[in-house]
């Protein structure tokens, strides 16, 4: 009898301890039998946009007047030592007519750059390497009077009065090397300001010459390659987690070029140069960063 009553208690205290753990059982697999509950699902933190970005512009190419020169030397009568009333070529001495070329003129362009770059986070330096291309741009001015060979001519005849404009085209590309500070956002918009140095690469077209029936020949184009610097200002827009409007100004100076020297006709003629190749630029870019980083990486991001 005994034995049968301690079989009954024990039988009682598993049955009480099951039911007693069965709630927490359900709690440990994450639902309960009322209302079909489900438990959430755990929360995935994405990575932050990296510090790297490539990015392109595109936008105008306000020009600056370049200097420009082309030296001119006229020829000189000086008296018909033979009296045969013929200009000969030892009667002739050469004086240097000069060689600024007046009111010089550079049509306006538009512009396209890509490039890559990383930014250093919150302090708000970034830096990025740009190449860019500017379209064609007619120059013309006028340069000093070519008055043509007087040799030959009958002594007395006097030389004629011309006009000679001078005109040729360019075209450039540029490699910069850039560094920004972002200087923090303000509603959205983050301004800047930045500067570049790099290298103009300058493909000049032939030269020719208006109304001076004395230069019909064109002269040889020619490529130069040249020191350019720039100094930027602008302001951002940060319309996603990794694409970064950018509104900017550029002033950049892009050195100097010239034409070759060979005429269409074999002869050598002074070179054209052209100095001082300079611009106002506006630029309308995306920026977009690439890559994963577990810290906010990108200056905008940061000072949220």
């Amino acid at each position: 009898m005994t034995n049968v009553l301690k079989s009954g208690l024990a039988s009682a205290a598993v049955a009480l301890a099951a039911a007693l753990s069965a709630p927490a059982m359900a709690a440990d697999l994450g639902g309960s039998l009322k209302d079909g509950y489900v438990a959430p699902m755990p929360k995935v933190h994405a990575a932050a946009a990296g510090p790297c970005y490539f990015r392109a512009d595109v936008g105008g190419s306000i020009s600056r007047d370049p200097d420009m020169d082309w030296p001119v030397y006229n020829e000189v009568f000086q008296g018909d030592w033979n009296a045969n009333g013929v200009i000969d070529a030892d009667e002739v001495s050469y004086r240097f007519a000069g060689s600024e070329v007046q009111e010089v003129s550079m049509d306006n362009t538009w512009l396209a750059e890509i490039g890559a770059g990383c930014g250093s986070g919150s302090r708000g330096l970034r830096a990025d390497v740009t190449f860019g291309f500017r379209g064609e741009r007619d120059v013309w001015g006028i340069p000093p009077i070519y008055n043509g060979t007087m040799i030959g001519d009958p002594v007395g005849t006097p030389p004629p009065d011309v006009d000679d404009p001078i005109h040729t085209s360019i075209k450039s590309y540029t490699l910069m090397a850039n560094a920004y500070y972002d200087f923090g956002q303000f509603r959205g918009f983050v301004p800047y300001v930045g500067a570049g140095v790099g290298a103009a690469y300058h493909m000049v077209d032939e030269v020719y010459f208006t109304e001076n029936p004395f230069l019909t020949n064109r002269i040889e184009g020619d490529k130069h390659l040249s020191f350019a610097w720039s100094l930027m200002a602008g302001v951002a827009y940060q319309v996603s987690d990794r694409a970064i409007l950018d509104f900017g100004y550029r002033y950049i100076d892009m050195g100097s070029a010239s034409s070759g020297r060979v005429d269409s006709a074999g002869f050598v003629n002074p070179k054209v140069e052209l100095d001082n190749i300079a611009a106002h630029e506006f630029k309308l870019g995306l920026r977009y960063h690439f890559g994963s980083s577990r810290s906010n990486c990108c200056s905008y991001a940061a000072l949220k």
